[in-house]
């Protein structure tokens, strides 16, 4: 909650891909942590304005995007900058819009505090599309509420010979205007200036509409094209309004063939970048673990404290860490493709196909994002207007692949597939996620059916942001974060699991340990599928969190007696028996059951 001393807060609101998170960034820096406040399906990021008094001016050409304020002081609890989702009218379509908008009339119901406004707007424009986002940007301001307008991406707009004059909008439209670039950070510290200017001493209580007539809309718009004909130096009035035709690049991403083309050879090379470009890390993490293993083994004598620090936690915890690197380069293609604008042209890509299950292009998002956790994922459903959409989607994310199933993958493809083939690796790890589709679609058609809720008559419609090369540095920073969170998240949880393993496997005797008797009760459970209790056990490990599957295998067979590395769990799969037979356990067959299994079958505690 925040802090009680809070006496003025700022909100960031505008269209989607506005750039309002890189705003929000360079106001409250990076270096100072957001608060996050869950309302039903989204959160809130808040955190401290920094001070303008000393904000250096920014150099248009510099690169760092947090240099320009960063020997700025924090004042705790005087301003608060809220970043909300992106919105497309002031009338709400969905419930990311409609939570968002909320942020505008009910702060006291959102924040705990006692205000119901903020104290000022800060509304972005897309300077490449104001014939789209003025409409609303007006809207806004007839709220009453003090607002600035952060004129964005007026780079690529000049690039285009359409630069919107920001003085001539501000005169035009009644309120300050600023010229910013997200990226460098220049038209910053002009920001801040407005901001003192225009922020209201007292909250003043905004007004929603409760509808927009169809004359409401029309007028909004020509109100809107008259303001960019006027605000864009020396353009035509047909030209100056309206975005240009599809560009070059994407009259070959959005063809209806060769842009599908393109759509599974961008989907291929991500899933081979996961499973080959990741192989030099990994081996550099499991020599280390390797390395570590035998160094602690070496130092103590035989007995439970050695088994505990050797085949419990480094066996175990090095058996997943190994598959980090996979994970980092997963989150870091994602971020390649959405700082660059494709994730928007897959989405329209995708539409023809989700269409044909009940689903639309909205939906793909959410999808993809499910392929690195599906928490984040069911909260990026609530951008889906649609309410039976909205309930597929969430219905069928779960059996979206995971990145904690990578570790998974990573092992049992490495017992399908030897090590000198990467690429047919690569095309086996890409076919999982497209048997985890398969399964989506069969899901999805029959719970559509079930549902019984009309589909939503708005169809799909999506704001296409303008191609850009990505910022290294955001993306590297996104992946670091992602990744971080992901071995803080999964660490404990993967420790835990394999010390505990560990001691089951160990205690009253290792001959015969309490996991053992286990195992082997539950075991006709998993004779049809062809594994012994071992695996069994490790299966119902894997219900805390998938990749302990890869861990608890490890402390298993590490009692055993097998190596630490992951290519001692392999060795030790390819020569594992059923007890008192020489019949396989790991064989093609029952690892490609296993692979369905985790495709399929019930999801982590978490995700349920």
């Amino acid at each position: 909650m925040p802090e009680s001393n809070v006496n003025k807060i700022i909100v960031l609101v505008g269209p989607p891909n506005a750039g309002k998170t890189s705003i929000y960034n360079h106001l409250t820096g990076s270096r100072y942590k957001t608060v996050n406040y869950p309302g039903a399906t989204v959160e809130y990021s808040l955190g401290a304005l920094r001070t303008t008094a000393e904000a250096p001016q920014r150099q248009a050409n510099t690169q760092d995007c947090h240099s320009t304020t960063a020997n700025v002081k924090l004042l705790p609890g005087a301003v608060q900058v809220m970043d909300t989702p992106g919105v497309v009218s002031i009338i709400p379509r969905s419930q990311d819009e409609q939570i968002a908008l909320s942020a505008l009339t009910s702060l006291d119901k959102v924040l705990q505090v006692e205000q119901k406004s903020p104290n000022l707007l800060v509304v972005l424009v897309d300077a490449t599309q104001p014939a789209r986002h003025l409409p609303l940007a007006r809207e806004l301001i007839k709220t009453g509420i003090p607002s600035v307008i952060a004129l964005t991406m007026n780079d690529l707009a000049k690039k285009q010979g359409r630069n919107l004059d920001a003085n001539k909008l501000s005169e035009l439209v009644g309120v300050a205007v600023v010229d910013v670039d997200g990226r460098t950070g220049a038209g910053i510290a002009e920001l801040f200036s407005s901001i003192d200017s225009a922020m209201a001493t007292e909250p003043v209580d905004g007004v929603l509409p409760d509808s927009l007539t169809d004359s409401d809309i029309q007028n909004n718009f020509r109100w809107a094209d008259s303001i960019a004909v006027q605000c864009v130096a020396g353009a035509r009035p047909d030209a100056a309004t309206l975005n240009p035709g599809l560009g070059r690049i994407d009259r070959i991403a959005l063809h209806p063939f060769i842009g599908l083309l393109v759509f599974v050879a961008v989907m291929t090379g991500l899933f081979w970048s996961v499973f080959a470009a990741a192989g030099p890390f990994m081996d550099l993490t499991e020599g280390f673990f390797g390395w570590l293993g035998s160094l602690v083994g070496s130092h103590l004598a035989d007995g439970w404290l050695k088994g505990l620090l050797v085949d419990g936690i480094i066996a175990g915890g090095g058996a997943v860490f190994v598959f980090v690197p996979q994970i980092a380069i997963l989150f870091l293609a994602l971020g390649l493709l959405e700082d660059s604008g494709y994730l928007a042209r897959g989405a329209m890509i995708a539409d023809r196909f989700l269409a044909m299950i009940g689903l639309n292009g909205k939906s793909f998002v959410p999808l993809l994002s499910g392929n690195a956790c599906a928490i984040p994922a069911a909260m990026a459903a609530r951008t889906i207007p649609g309410k039976r959409e909205r309930l597929l989607t969430l219905l069928v994310i779960p059996l979206m692949s995971c990145s904690a199933r990578l570790p998974v993958w990573g092992l049992l493809l490495g017992f399908l597939i030897p090590q000198d083939r990467p690429l047919m690796g690569g095309f086996a790890l890409a076919g999982i996620y497209l048997a985890s589709l398969i399964f989506a679609s069969a899901v999805a058609t029959v719970g559509g059916k079930l549902l019984g809720i009309e589909p939503s008559l708005t169809g799909f419609q999506v704001e296409l942001p303008q191609w850009r090369s990505p910022t290294l540095r955001t993306v590297i920073v996104s992946t670091w974060d992602r990744t971080i969170s992901y071995v803080k998240r999964a660490g404990l949880t993967i420790l835990g699991v394999s010390v505990g393993f560990w001691f089951f496997m160990t205690f009253p005797s290792p001959d015969n340990s309490a996991m053992m008797m286990l195992g082997k009760i539950l075991s006709p459970l998993f004779a049809p599928m062809g594994l012994d209790w071992k695996v069994g056990v490790a299966l119902l490990a894997a219900f805390a969190a998938r990749e302990v599957f890869v861990s608890a295998l490890a402390v298993v067979y590490s009692i055993q007696g097998s190596d630490d590395a992951t290519d001692g769990i392999l060795q030790v799969m390819r020569s594992a028996t059923f007890e008192g037979s020489d019949q396989l356990v790991f064989t093609p067959a029952s690892t490609i059951g296993l692979i369905v299994f985790f495709l399929i079958a019930l999801q982590c505690m978490t995700t349920v």
